[in-house]
């Protein structure tokens, strides 16, 4: 019987603006793995939550709600390759995803996690110059709309936008330092499969620079245990830094050459599961 391969979605809350492109990478990838002889289905991350379905032996999952990750979480204990594993993505919610780079080593602007509840505690903040200017982002998931990332400058812009997240029932807030230069989105996939660093405007990023961002973003995803994964850099010079990063992006400007690279990596990880279960049976 054909290895069953199960594609989740990311809940359409999660992804504004985004539902068809998010699943496209998806669908791409379990044709990919189609072609590969295996049994492939694709479901919404609700279903995947209140159906009994039987454990598959690879889930691919852009679901980012707790009541999946919880069912992603049983389903990896249980014996499925999971790519990207539940702790995975929760370490990509902004309340972990800093340290997590600050962990890995990596250039990345000094930023702090802050409560918005009043009276407003900016001790948080001491490493930061609160003169100069900011981004403050919620503290959960990513941007879900277009109020969800805001630059200020100077404390005063920066207290009244702590309290209008918190007017919004958002309890935390990330607050990185500007860095100033050319935003490169960029995109990976585990085991040297496959990196791409794509400036957002028209510009050009060096083989030197290119080199450089992907061992950092390596790096990165390797901290935060993500197999697939995508994030932002703003390039100044011959120096970078990663301003933000996230667990399976929707890949749209290459869609195809990462399908095929994102199948790659889910085969070779079968393939080491299965070798390591035959080792300890």
């Amino acid at each position: 019987m054909a290895m069953r391969a199960v594609g989740i979605y990311r809940e359409p809350e999660f992804s504004p603006g985004k539902v068809e492109a998010d699943a496209a990478i998806i669908d791409a990838v379990l044709a990919e793995l189609r072609q590969e002889g295996l049994q492939t289905e694709a479901m919404a991350a609700s279903r995947f939550v209140t159906e009994g379905l039987a454990t598959p032996a690879l889930a691919l999952a852009m679901c980012q709600g707790e009541r999946a990750l919880s069912r992603l979480a049983a389903a990896e204990k249980a014996g499925a390759v999971v790519l990207n594993s539940a702790l995975a993505i929760r370490n990509c919610y902004r309340d972990l995803l800093g340290a997590g780079l600050t962990h890995a080593g990596v250039p990345t602007p000094e930023g702090a996690v802050v409560r918005t509840a009043e009276p407003l505690d900016l001790k948080p903040l001491r490493a930061l110059d609160l003169s100069a200017p900011m981004y403050v982002k919620r503290g959960d998931l990513h941007a879900l709309g277009p109020h969800d990332v805001r630059r200020v400058e100077g404390l005063e812009q920066l207290e009244a936008t702590l309290l209008r997240f918190a007017r919004r029932n958002v309890p935390l807030v990330y607050v990185q330092q500007e860095a100033v230069g050319e935003v490169v989105k960029f995109y990976g996939v585990g085991g040297s499969e496959y990196f791409a660093a794509i400036p957002e405007a028209e510009g050009f990023v060096t083989d030197a620079s290119k080199r450089a961002l992907s061992r950092s973003a390596a790096a990165a995803a390797a901290a935060l245990g993500l197999e697939v994964w995508g994030g932002d850099a703003v390039m100044h010079g011959d120096r970078y830094s990663i301003i933000d990063f996230n667990d399976w992006p929707s890949f749209s400007r290459v869609r195809a050459e990462a399908a095929r690279a994102i199948a790659r990596r889910a085969l070779r990880l079968m393939r080491r599961h299965e070798i390591g279960a035959d080792a300890n049976a």
